[in-house]
This record gives C-alpha cells, sequence and structure tokens, in this order.
C-alpha cells in the first residue's frame, strides 16, 4: 500500500472514474449489490512461509503497484521465494495507471498469475469471475495461512456475494493524527499524545489545539480532504458515531453522535481553524505543507514516514490517535488495506496460490514490511514493526488501531459509481461556494442519498 496508498487517495476521483470506465472497455461490467462478510471462525494455518503440503513448480508471474522502494523489497521476496519453493515467480512491476494495464492484460488473456487490487476492482472482478476462489485452497494442507488470521474488520470486501474469499490482505494504514511539536510548542498547546494517556484527548481539546495554533503562530492546524473517504468518515466514527447499518446502508445522516461531529467539523472550517484540501491553492499539497512546518496536524497513515524521516532534522513529530469521546479509547477509525488475488485463468493457478498464501501470512508479511516499511500488517503477531527504533515514539498505537479499525463500507466497495461520485460530491459540499450555508444536515442528505441510491 504505503507511497501507493498516499497517491491512490490524492488521485481518488479520477482513479474511481477510470475503474468503471476500463472496467467496461475489458467487457466485464456487472451489476448488482455485493454482500460482503467477515470470517469468525479461528485461525488454523501455520504462519510458516512456504512449508505447504504439496509443493508447486514450474513459472508464474505476479504484478504491483510500488515505489522504488516497495519494489526492490518485492523483487528480494520473490527471490527468496523462488529458493525456498523451486517455483519460478517473477514480480512484474507496473507503472502508470496500474488498473487500466491490469484491465487490459485481462481482457487480453495476459494477466500476471497474481496481482494486487484494491476495493474498486477486487468487486467487479468478483462479478465477472476474473479472479479464483481461494476457499478449496486454504482447505488443503497447502495453505500456509488462514484469510481468518486476518483482522476481521479490514477484509469484508474480500468476500463475494456468495461468501467464498477471492482476495487476501497484503498490508494496511490505519488513520492517525500526525503532530509537529515544535508548531504546538510555540502555540503553548500540550502534546496531544500526552493529553490522549492522561485521557484528555476530547474533540474539545482539538478544538482548542486549532485555536491555539491560529491564535498563536497564523499556520493552519488541519486540513480536512475529500479525496478518500476515510478522511472525513474517521472523525466521526472516532467520536462513537454510527455511520452504517448492519445492512451496509449509511445512517449517519440520523445518527446523533455523527451529526454532532459533522457540525463541529464544518464550524471548523467556517472559522478556519481547520482548512479544506480542495480550497488550497493549486499544487500544494497537505503533506508538503507539514514537512515545511506550515501545518500543525495531519490526518494521514504511515505511508508518509519514509518522508518525515528525511525532515526529521527540522520536523520534530510525533502521532496520537483522533480524539475520541472520552479522552482516553483507542477509536474505531478507516483503515487503508490492499488485497493480492489470483487471476482465474492464471497459467500456473497452484503455485499462485501457494504464492499469495506465503506473501500475506506471518512470515511474508514480516518479510517485506520489517525494516523501515511504510505500510502495517493486517495480522496479530507483528507489533514491533510499527514501534522499530521508536519512530515515531507513539508508533504502537497504530496496532491498537489496525485491531478495532473498519475497512471499505459496502455502500462504496459494491459501486464503482458511487465510489467515484463521493468524492467529487464531498468537495462540492466543503468547497467554498457552498460552505457558507452547509450544515451537517443538509450535507447528510445529499451524501447519504448517493451511498444508499
Amino acid at each position: 500500500m504505503a507511497d501507493h496508498a498516499y497517491n491512490q487517495i490524492r488521485r481518488l476521483s479520477r482513479r474511481r472514474f477510470l475503474t468503471t470506465s476500463a472496467l467496461a472497455g475489458a467487457g466485464v461490467a456487472g451489476g448488482g449489490a455485493l454482500l460482503a462478510g467477515c470470517g469468525n471462525s479461528a485461525s488454523s494455518g501455520s504462519s510458516d512461509s512456504g512449508e505447504s503440503g504439496r509443493k508447486a513448480s514450474g513459472s508464474m508471474t505476479w504484478s504491483a503497484w510500488a515505489n522504488p522502494g516497495e519494489a526492490e523489497r518485492f523483487r528480494e521476496y520473490t527471490k527468496q521465494w523462488n529458493e525456498r519453493t523451486g517455483v519460478n515467480a517473477t514480480f512484474q512491476l507496473v507503472v502508470g495507471d496500474y488498473l487500466a494495464k491490469l484491465m487490459t492484460q485481462l481482457a487480453g488473456g495476459a494477466a500476471p498469475d497474481a496481482f494486487y487490487a484494491g476495493d474498486d476492482q477486487l468487486t467487479k472482478m468478483i462479478e465477472t469471475n476474473n479472479v479464483l476462489a481461494l476457499d478449496d485452497f486454504l482447505a488443503s494442507d497447502q495453505a500456509t495461512g488462514q484469510f481468518t488470521d486476518h483482522f476481521a474488520g479490514l477484509t469484508g470486501w474480500m468476500k463475494g456475494p456468495d461468501g467464498k474469499v477471492y482476495g487476501l490482505p497484503n498490508d494496511c494504514n490505519p488513520i492517525v493524527l500526525w503532530f509537529n511539536k515544535n508548531i504546538l510548542n510555540e502555540a503553548g498547546v500540550e502534546d496531544p499524545a500526552a493529553q490522549q494517556e492522561a485521557g484528555t484527548w476530547t474533540l474539545d481539546a482539538f478544538g482548542d489545539l486549532l485555536t491555539k495554533v491560529k491564535a498563536s503562530t497564523g499556520k493552519a492546524g488541519n486540513v480536512i480532504e475529500a479525496g478518500w473517504w476515510g478522511f472525513w468518515m474517521g472523525w466521526l466514527s472516532a467520536q462513537g458515531g454510527t455511520l452504517f447499518d448492519e445492512d451496509g446502508k449509511a445512517v449517519f445522516d440520523t445518527d446523533a453522535k455523527s451529526q454532532a461531529t459533522l457540525e463541529w467539523i464544518i464550524e471548523q472550517l467556517k472559522s478556519g481553524t481547520m482548512l479544506f484540501g480542495g480550497s488550497l491553492p493549486k499544487g500544494q499539497g497537505v503533506d508538503a505543507m507539514f514537512y515545511a512546518s506550515q501545518l500543525a496536524t495531519m490526518s494521514y497513515g504511515r505511508w508518509v514516514l519514509p518522508n518525515l524521516r528525511k525532515v526529521k532534522a527540522k520536523v520534530d513529530y510525533d502521532l496520537v490517535v483522533l480524539p475520541s469521546e472520552d479522552g482516553k479509547s483507542i477509536p474505531s477509525v478507516p483503515v487503508g488495506t490492499s488485497s493480492i488475488a489470483v487471476n482465474a485463468k492464471a497459467k500456473n493457478p497452484e503455485a499462485a496460490q501457494l504464492f499469495v498464501s506465503d506473501y500475506t501470512n506471518l512470515e511474508g508479511q514480516k518479510f517485506r514490511l520489517s525494516g523501515g516499511g511504510n505500510a502495517l500488517p493486517t495480522l496479530p503477531g507483528l507489533e514491533s514493526i510499527a514501534t522499530e527504533n521508536n519512530d515515531p515514539p507513539h508508533g504502537g498505537w497504530f496496532n491498537d488501531l489496525t485491531k478495532v479499525g473498519w475497512g471499505t463500507p459496502k455502500a462504496i466497495y459494491s459501486s464503482p459509481e458511487v465510489g467515484s461520485r463521493l468524492p467529487l460530491l464531498v468537495t462540492k459540499l466543503f468547497g467554498r461556494e457552498s460552505l457558507p450555508t452547509l450544515t451537517a444536515k443538509s450535507f447528510s442528505e445529499q451524501v447519504v442519498g448517493l451511498l444508499n441510491g
């Protein structure tokens, strides 16, 4: 995920549009909502990487998006996996429009045996039989990990309407609140991590932070964005809001806690203590503002950590969870998660299934994410990755957030059209023209109307 997740979020509106267009162009369009469920049985898979009951052989290919550092790690993983299993796997780095290229390959019968798939991609691939159900393999002695090994809240979208598993999670990124200690010290704000530990990190406390930063430094306190649903929905769920019911329908328009938090967000935007990303000058990025010490806090995941390390001499950073109702609980917030799937027409399905099992199990994730990675494991047992080198000092909260976090809502992953229209609608509502008259009620009526169809 990592840098791709960050870039994916910044370009999500375009990517969602491309999802719909590319799927249609590849002849894999289909309708119908999906009912996603999470496995709840006890894990029975071994965490040993590659020690399966029946050995695979031959050659296979797999593809993924990746930044240069990730691509090198993927090649290293593939090399050692080949040496252990005797399979000749080849990693294919996809540069540019990942989805469009994958759709072209699928339509032409030239897609890799296994490939990365986001929530907006996997849903249509399941509907149109482009990916292989993994249940039979997972039930065999070949499997080196189980779907139920992973945190259940993150994986619902990886199941089809038939209840079968079509993808296994690679890694994840929960939303946290990064903060610049120097700016907060200048503004006379108590360290947010210390407030969380003291049980006083509430929305009122964060509001006090925003007010003091603006008054004392003239700098921005925080920027809320619309490119990814998690950026604004996370604030609602952190305050105990119920956004979706058990059937996947959006209900935050009638949920009192969600409405109160939305009203708070809108008040901050109107007062200027928070800014809206869609109204920033062209080319100005939220992360760049933070790296340049022009932004006190930013609500991003671990994907920014490699860049933060580069500016560590100038930016004294740490993180804290989003404020909760009682000021001390670990809130349930969105966790960005990607998956790896097996091509339904894989030339070597046996090797491909073994690969994705090894790739996503305990040892596979440890190999890929340890040593300064920019994403996090999706299963327990690798908590030390988040706290490597004590950077950031409170990185352990990543683990807590991953365990209680939630993945893509059904209303979004089941409809590429909704997924493409949602960030555009939220951008319009939070934008300069609509903001002066915007209320929590008017915002919710339009957004819920889109989500529920």
